[in-house]
């Protein structure tokens, strides 16, 4: 009763139906935020002018916080769920989300909100409010998904018939739009975990190993039997090499190149056909159990660019650091 008083004395019955998300007489919070409210009683007067600010009688109040930033990895007993909102909503007023039926938060435009939660199915209800709308019991839409422990899963709010859904969106599309992004303030949640970082070591930036094809192969070939003594030796010395500086290694990528020289469709066949060859030579040698993969890329990706495109003994040797044959690894290193 005390609490409902405060509130009353402050004005900010609509302040929590907008960011809330649900009726006064159902508020139930900690001790915190009584604590809060009683150290804010001073401020008799009250008014929302922006969406970013409240101004009161002792100053101005940011609603919203710091900007989106990626955050370290999580334990694979959580998930991480990161909730946003684009300045160009056409919807008025805020979205409050819910988690399986549970408050969270409430989005204005332009601001995120992230929570770690137990892996699992979870249903996150979308409910938009505005100032002195009668407050709604039920979401207005529920967007069902399997959390994954140990990864971060991303959904923005959009607009469907008048309607706040979200969207589930991919990883690099969100963190595209994420950057302009705001923490959402002054909600609180009742659902969100203390996130547990994780204990695994952090996987290195993919590193390249470059090998001439002129080294690999003899002119012109492709095949297993067109491979050097000197050439094998090499791929032999770079996976000793892999063996000692990784602890784990998740994946090879094998990326062929070709030089411009002769004719375009022959360069794309021979760069993807050396670097099925490389992958097949390193499938064959069991050193690594990591899945490889292999792609060509003609010559569409020189090294250099200064030779002459006419097929001449110079332009061969000008030409030779195009011919190449690259080894891409990703994995967690010592």
């Amino acid at each position: 009763m005390l609490l409902k008083a405060l509130i009353n004395l402050m004005g900010l019955q609509k302040t929590c139906q907008i960011f809330c998300g649900f009726p006064l007489e159902n508020l139930m919070v900690s001790k915190k935020l009584a604590i809060l409210l009683l150290s804010m009683v001073a401020c008799l007067s009250w008014a929302q002018t922006s969406n970013t600010a409240i101004e009161s009688s002792s100053g101005r109040i940011e609603v919203l916080g710091q900007s989106y930033a990626s955050a370290p990895a999580i334990s694979a007993r959580q998930s991480r769920v990161v909730v946003y909102s684009l300045d160009d909503l056409r919807l008025q007023g805020a979205t409050s989300i819910f988690v399986n039926g549970t408050y969270h938060a409430s989005l204005i435009k332009g601001a995120y909100s992230d929570l770690c939660y137990s892996p699992g199915n979870v249903e996150l209800g979308a409910r938009q409010m505005q100032v002195g709308q009668r407050p709604k019991d039920q979401p207005d839409t529920i967007t069902a998904m399997p959390l994954r422990g140990g990864q971060t899963h991303y959904l923005r709010v959009r607009e469907q018939g008048g309607r706040p859904v979200l969207e589930p969106v991919a990883a690099a599309q969100a963190e595209r739009e994420l950057p302009s992004k705001r923490l959402q303030l002054h909600t609180i949640s009742r659902v969100a975990q203390e996130c547990i970082a994780s204990n695994e070591p952090a996987q290195a930036e993919p590193t390249r190993h470059t090998l001439p094809a002129d080294t690999l192969f003899a002119f012109a070939r492709a095949d297993r039997a067109g491979m050097t003594a000197a050439g094998l030796g090499a791929i032999d010395q770079i996976l000793s090499k892999l063996r000692n500086d990784y602890s784990r290694i998740d994946r090879l990528h094998i990326v062929g190149h070709a030089d411009p020289l002769g004719d375009y469709a022959i360069n794309e066949r021979l760069a993807i056909e050396r670097a099925n060859t490389v992958r097949q030579y390193i499938d064959s040698t069991g050193q690594l159990r990591a899945p490889i993969s292999a792609e060509g890329r003609g010559s569409r990706e020189p090294v250099v660019t200064h030779c002459g495109r006419i097929d001449t003994p110079q332009a061969r040797v000008c030409n030779q650091p195009n011919r190449r044959v690259v080894i891409e690894v990703m994995g967690v290193r010592r």
